[in-house]
């Protein structure tokens, strides 16, 4: 891979476009030129920002693409639309916040999480709990987390539902749901299958509020649960699904996760979980590289993981015919049973 400098400086710079489209998002600049072009005076005007400052973010947006200049009148990219305005259920409003709230004043220590193979939480937040009792201590930042994970999981359900057979199980348990994306479109699809979801207290409630107004998400249970404490429901299930969540956790801990959720397995039950993982040369994905110094900013050991890895822990925690299915989409699936 040969790199000019200008492109160096190009990725260096990234910082530059984000904070300018979480900025955008914060003072509702997409929503105001969402249906009708307005001028500089009345897009400053509506979202209440001076128009000397506002000129400026105006046009790095446009020069970014994301919204057009047509006779001194801005008006948001029609194709960028659905993600950028905030009735729309692809908004990504929800990652702005987070990326502001939690991601970038972590991501700013990253040289001393590196220096000191650390978190960075007590730097930043002034506060020494676990990421995830840090996030919830605020309702909306509840509301931001798993809504954005639910658009962020939507490629990884459909290829989930595509790959994966779910006519022989009876009762499909789901833990760490985010918005209950997945259940409800295994709903959909198996209309024959009981389905609950597992929820840390702390989210469970926005959960069940969520389902009550999503098609297909009326007859979903929704208990509440801690993987790590080992806080599960006892043969009860013969699918278990864990999404996405294994890579918050050191590897010790994720065997005692993947040890309490084998223990609370009937036998003959499967259990999965979907990762992002690393090639088996560690040579990347990007995104799973990256995700995996967002674990040493944010968590406590959370690493990612290659294939061999991950099966390594299903193994040593007593589950059989491990193996790996590989679908369409951001993660793959790595499956075991218990005898």
């Amino acid at each position: 891979m040969n790199f000019s400098k200008e492109a160096i400086v190009d990725e260096m710079m990234g910082f530059f476009k984000s904070k300018v489209i979480t900025s955008a998002f914060e003072l509702n600049i997409f929503d105001a030129i969402s249906d009708k072009p307005l001028t500089l005076d009345e897009v400053c005007r509506h979202c209440n920002i001076p128009v000397n400052s506002g000129k400026r973010l105006l046009i790095a947006l446009t020069a970014m693409g994301l919204i057009e200049n047509k006779d001194n009148h801005y008006l948001l990219n029609s194709s960028a639309k659905s993600y950028l305005v905030s009735d729309s259920k692809e908004w990504l409003g929800w990652l702005a916040r987070h990326i502001d709230s939690f991601l970038y004043p972590l991501w700013a220590q990253t040289a001393n999480a590196v220096k000191d193979d650390s978190d960075q939480r007590k730097v930043v937040f002034g506060d020494a709990r676990s990421w995830f009792d840090i996030l919830y201590q605020n309702p909306q930042d509840v509301v931001d987390f798993q809504e954005f994970l639910g658009i962020f999981a939507q490629p990884f359900i459909d290829g989930m539902i595509d790959a994966f057979d779910f006519s022989k199980y009876r009762h499909f348990l789901d833990i760490g749901s985010g918005i209950g994306s997945l259940p409800v479109a295994v709903a959909q699809h198996n209309p024959n299958l009981k389905i609950s979801i597992c929820e840390l207290p702390q989210a469970a409630s926005y959960l069940r509020d969520r389902l009550k107004v999503t098609k297909g998400g009326e007859d979903i249970e929704v208990i509440t649960g801690n993987i790590i404490e080992g806080k599960l429901p006892d043969n009860t299930y013969d699918l278990v699904h864990l999404g996405w969540m294994l890579h918050d956790y050191s590897p010790s801990i994720q065997c005692e996760i993947l040890k309490n959720i084998y223990d609370s397995l009937p036998s003959g039950a499967t259990f999965i979980a979907s990762e992002t993982p690393l090639n088996d040369d560690e040579s990347g994905p990007l995104f799973t590289a990256l995700l995996s110094i967002n674990m040493l900013v944010s968590t406590d050991g959370g690493v990612e993981s290659t294939r061999e890895e991950y099966l390594q822990r299903f193994n040593e925690v007593g589950f059989v015919n491990t193996r790996v299915l590989t679908i369409n989409g951001p993660r793959t699936l790595f499956i075991g049973e218990k005898e």
